[in-house]
């Protein structure tokens, strides 16, 4: 049964006040407040060409943070800069070049009082300023959800009746502090457990995942397509989320989200590690914001795109909720790695109006979490340069210009600026991106989404003209068994091999050819309750610094080297260099027959890869 609106709640409050006149002051109170909510109405857009510096956040924004700084896309020498706050007074602040010479970021000294206009003085040609003059407005947070103790790793034992059973997740002698959760593969393509090659010519054989939830271990993993751990990190009090390959600086890295997740969004930061696995960089985002888990993405640029989920009061009164709501702000900002400096910043709040989203109503009841009315699920840099979003609860797709945050079309929705054909209706949608051949190719989920219901996932490429503005389905995708993945996923069309999806919630993925046969098709046990966000086929070579781990038991070394992509076989030898026994590399963990009247003391184990020579050694335990 649907609970009735914020507006009948308080209708019915005032009715009851006959007999309890307290309820009626709480809730005037509530209502009332010396700082004034944000106006619902979006902003004007901003004329790309009303300026030559653009400056961020966007003028007129009405959702800045106490700590906000001021980016300046277009101008290296500022002038003079003035700003001023409503009850702060004037602030100083530092200046902060950005490493591609084409900004300067201007970083306060001291924080902006909740609720005060901050008023900007320039002597620049600012867009959608007035004469290089633009007011902001700060925002009054609203409540974060609270975040529990550091979640601890829930054991999988046969101890007791009724325990997860451990055969769910995987152990091995060599290394015995990872467990890492079992991955069953199926398909005609499954059952390859040497990873491919290194180098330039390395096949798209992994797959990148990120454990969550649940019991047992967490943390980042690659995967082959035997379902054998490549590589494994676990870890502890945090979560693990968005693993996927990418570039910086021309060289490829691993990234992921690191931080807490209480609810459908998270506080933390991106991480970032080379070829060894060494940590490289640990980001944040500016003003004060805490990344959320949803997209970390670098750019050719060396920058990173982010998001954050920000509770902010606003009034809501007009959808059924109170003059003084909550609603999640999703703020997206490009961060200069080098510097730490702001480039970019745009709101949902005050570009997209509540009125768009398809979220229930009932989520705007009070003593209930900030209503999540956009819910913010990708960032990707179109062929332009400017960002197309995906935002779940708007059941829609965006275009934002990125030399002036205004919003430049949407896709769908309750307000569609494209003529949507036949097919192309998608709800509740992840992973909005540009593809090679000009289409947009986004996971559609299904679900709810106002009138339309279907519980029934499937990728597909859609393709859009935007002169006539129209929209027709390119290509559609779906699983064989007719999968529906309520949340998270991702789809991605792979050029010459067929396309890849993650399955999010359930937790599986799998990879279809051109003609949507199943080539391979993985999951983890449902009974260890854990997902992965993103599933990701990806080109890796991995070289780790660590050495190889090796322990005799019984007749056989069990060797190990977790996160080495070059090994093809394994070797033992004595001290004088006398091989011992060899073996191809078998899964993550190979055992090397080497007879019950061997010794460890004097044994080495050596990695050779496919062409004999030896990358790695360790001696045997």
């Amino acid at each position: 049964m649907r609970r009735p609106s914020r507006r009948g709640r308080r209708m019915r409050a005032v009715a009851a006040s006959a007999t309890g006149a307290l309820l009626v002051v709480g809730l005037l109170a509530y209502d009332s407040g010396d700082i004034s909510p944000p106006e619902p109405e979006p902003a004007a857009p901003i004329e790309a060409g009303s300026g030559d510096v653009s400056a961020f956040p966007m003028p007129g924004t009405r959702t800045i943070s106490t700590q906000a700084e001021l980016s300046f896309r277009g101008a290296t020498d500022l002038g003079e800069v003035t700003v001023v706050g409503s009850s702060s007074g004037e602030h100083t602040g530092r200046l902060l070049a950005h490493s591609d010479g084409a900004g300067t970021s201007w970083v306060p000294d001291e924080q902006f009082d909740v609720g005060e206009e901050v008023t900007v003085r320039t002597d620049l040609d600012v867009r959608g300023a007035d004469d290089g003059d633009y007011t902001l407005t700060v925002a009054e947070p609203g409540r974060r959800p609270e975040l529990e103790e550091p979640p601890v790793t829930r054991a999988v034992t046969n101890a007791e009746e009724g325990e997860v059973p451990a055969e769910l997740v995987r152990h091995f002698r060599s290394e015995p502090d990872l467990q890492p959760p079992l991955v069953e593969v199926s398909g005609p393509e499954a059952g390859t457990t040497t990873p491919p090659a290194g180098g330039a010519d390395a096949s798209p054989g992994l797959t990148a995942i990120g454990v969550k939830g649940g019991f047992g271990q967490k943390g980042p993993m690659l995967v082959d397509d035997a379902g054998e751990p490549v590589w494994f990190h676990p870890v502890d009090g945090t979560d693990a989320r968005d693993v996927q390959v990418q570039t910086l600086h021309g060289e490829p890295v691993l990234t992921w989200w690191e931080g807490r997740q209480p609810i459908g969004y998270g506080y933390g930061h991106g991480v970032v590690v080379d070829q060894t696995y060494t940590e490289i960089a640990r980001f944040d985002m500016a003003s004060g914001y805490d990344a959320d888990s949803h997209e970390i993405l670098l750019t050719d640029s060396g920058t990173a795109l982010m998001l954050a989920y920000e509770p902010v009061r606003m009034d809501t009164s007009h959808i059924g909720g109170w003059a003084r709501g909550e609603v999640v702000d999703n703020v997206i900002q490009e961060i200069d790695l080098e510097t730490g400096a702001l480039l970019f910043e745009w709101h949902s709040v005050g570009q997209v109006a509540l009125e768009e989203s398809y979220l229930d109503e009932s989520y705007l009841d009070v003593g209930d979490e900030p209503y999540d009315y956009f819910h913010l699920n990708s960032i990707d840099v179109d062929d332009d340069g400017d960002l197309l979003l995906s935002a779940r609860h708007a059941c829609a797709a965006y275009k934002i210009d990125r030399e002036t945050g205004s919003l430049q079309w949407r896709l769908g929705g309750t307000d569609s600026d494209f003529t949507m054909g036949e097919g192309t209706t998608f709800l509740k949608q992840h992973d909005v991106r540009r593809t090679e051949d000009g289409t947009i190719t986004l996971f559609d989920n299904g679900g709810t989404c106002g009138e339309t219901t279907r519980e029934r996932s499937r990728g597909i490429a859609l393709r859009l003209d935007e002169a006539a503005m129209t929209a027709e389905l390119a290509r559609e995708v779906e699983h064989p068994d007719g999968l529906w993945s309520e949340s998270q996923a991702n789809y991605r069309e792979l050029p010459g091999v067929g396309s890849h999806l993650g399955w999010g919630s359930l937790p599986r993925w799998s990879l279809l050819d051109p003609d949507g046969e199943l080539l391979l098709d993985a999951r983890m046990p449902e009974d260890l309750i854990v997902t992965s966000y993103r599933a990701q086929r990806v080109e890796w070579t991995g070289r780790p610094t660590t050495d190889p781990a090796a322990v005799l038991a019984g007749d056989a070394v069990h060797v190990s080297w977790n996160g080495a992509t070059d090994v093809a076989a394994w070797r033992v030898v004595t001290s004088a260099g006398a091989e011992v026994a060899s073996a191809p590399r078998d899964g993550f963990e190979t055992a090397v027959a080497v007879g019950s009247d061997v010794s460890p003391a004097g044994l080495t184990v050596e990695a050779l890869d496919a062409a004999g020579e030896v990358v790695g050694a360790a001696p045997v335990r």
